[in-house]
């Protein structure tokens, strides 16, 4: 995946729930979205409205939500996935097993590690090389 091929919201479909308070979305290549927002009108991305399409067709409006992060999508069972940077054009997030496959083809000595975080115990893959390796 380039980062030119990166899709936008309005070509992703998500799964999740103003109950839930969570939206994720994955591409068959492995670019992964989400927020969270639980309804009302919240300050994440300054306020700023995103119109997202459920997996049910649904249109939802979500307005001001927060970016969230990886550990939380996959704690709540989505995923998994990881953050990541894509060089020049910022950051993003991919499926685990995306970043497997570039891990392998481009990193040698490299491995990715699941981890947990934080006092909830997010998971987390991070990079792992050579005598850091288990």
């Amino acid at each position: 995946m380039e980062a030119d091929d990166i899709l936008t919201i309005d070509e992703l479909e998500y799964e999740g729930s103003v109950s839930e308070g969570l939206w994720y979305a994955e591409s068959d290549d492995g670019f992964v979205s989400y927020f969270a927002w639980d309804g009302g009108q919240q300050d994440g991305y300054g306020g700023r409205h995103y119109e997202i399409t459920t997996v049910d067709g649904e249109e939802v409006t979500l307005k001001g939500p927060w970016s969230s992060r990886a550990g939380v999508m996959n704690l709540a069972g989505y995923g998994p996935c990881m953050d990541v940077r894509f060089n020049s054009t910022g950051t993003g997030a991919v499926t685990v097993d995306r970043a497997e496959d570039v891990v392998d083809e481009y990193l040698e000595d490299v491995e990715l590690e699941r981890v947990e975080k934080f006092s909830n115990d997010e998971p987390y893959w991070i990079p792992r090389r050579g005598e850091n390796l288990e």
